[in-house]
């Protein structure tokens, strides 16, 4: 795994070493969207250059919204009270490390400002729901028919997201799974070096790339293959069966969302909703607590971390997914959308 490409001579851009690998494969996704888009919007009769504000409403809400649900996430370890509510209040949006500046020796707090400004912490979900806000509201004041480019647009998303998720796993930024007790090619794998050690501030991998040398399940994998294949589904059959407006749609919204539904069983994510104990182990006579594991990882990134996460609740991705699938299965059965449109016989052989 590669988390950037360095530049040359030991260059440093705005403190920069290198070019972020995930950031180049998002670049990619959105290159390849901006080549489908405007075709599939020709090929339906529709105006072509809605594809070019779209997709910039696309890149701008992706990471706006991506952000903030990341914000959600860690929110626990930004607002920390500990000399009442508006010291707290100063120190999370008037300083940039937030309470980490109040109290700069205690691990585990992080400020709002610095994880909105830094690369990395991206959600896709937050990402996904601010984008379609955005396109929704642009397609709606320029009068155009929001589920006929919705349904265009919907298999670029696809394709897009597959990309996303094959820089997730190019990067080694962390988002791969727990232990798998299979050893499934390309599904499952061992991030970084296999000796264990995760901890070398200087070596290449970063403390989050690193598996501790246990095989783990390669859940961006998982997700870019799914998403493939829903790519493959929108464009070899669905969009030339006449469907009504906004089925597509409909589709990515319950397929995505069962994908993302079931790979969160595998992923290291903590619980909003507890269902079992969460997971622990024990060390040197102590038991450590795994909740809130991206602080538990800093503190102990060695295998034992890995090999005793389980899912033990449904996480924020879970109940998103379960919005989403909702959303769509009703939308289909309310607008009837498995009828044909007979508007759009012509434009869709």
């Amino acid at each position: 795994m590669i988390s950037e490409i360095p530049f040359p001579g030991g260059f440093t851009l705005l403190g920069k070493t290198g070019i972020s690998t995930y950031s180049i494969m998002l670049m990619i996704a959105f290159l390849v969207a901006s080549y489908l888009a405007p075709r599939e919007l020709r090929r339906r009769g529709l105006d072509p250059e809605a594809a070019d504000w779209s997709l910039l409403l696309a890149v701008v809400g992706a990471i706006v919204g991506s952000k903030i649900f990341f914000i959600f996430e860690i929110w626990h370890k930004i607002w920390v009270v500990h000399d009442g509510f508006w010291d707290t209040f100063y120190y999370v949006f008037f300083t940039f490390e937030g309470m980490k500046e109040r109290f700069p020796n205690t691990p585990g707090i992080e400020g709002l400002w610095s994880n909105l400004l830094q690369g990395g912490g991206l959600v896709f979900y937050g990402g996904f729901i601010f984008s379609f806000s955005s396109i929704y509201i642009y397609l709606r004041s320029r009068g155009y028919s929001i589920w006929k480019y919705g349904d265009a647009f919907m298999p670029s998303l696809a394709l897009g997201y597959a990309i996303g998720r094959l820089g997730c796993m190019i990067s080694g930024d962390g988002c791969y799974g727990h232990g798998a007790s299979l050893a499934i090619p390309l599904f499952t794998m061992v991030y970084g070096p296999a000796d264990g050690a995760c901890g070398d501030p200087n070596a290449w991998w970063l403390p989050y790339m690193c598996s501790a040398g246990v095989r783990v399940w390669n859940t961006p994998l998982i997700e870019s293959t799914m998403s493939l294949g829903l790519f493959a589904f929108l464009m070899l059959w669905v969009r030339k069966q006449g469907f009504r407006p906004g089925m597509m749609v409909a589709i990515f919204l319950i397929v995505n969302g069962l994908a993302r539904f079931s790979v969160e069983f595998l992923r290291i994510n903590d619980a909003v909703i507890p269902v079992f104990d969460h997971p622990t182990f024990e060390q040197d006579g102590q038991i450590i607590d795994l909740v809130h594991h991206n602080d538990r990882f800093a503190q102990h990134p060695g295998p034992d971390y890995f090999k005793n996460w389980h899912w033990y609740g449904f996480t924020q991705s879970q109940i998103t997914a379960v919005v989403l699938v909702t959303l769509g299965s009703l939308w289909i059965v309310l607008g009837k959308l498995w009828k044909k449109d007979e508007q759009d016989d012509a434009t869709q052989s």
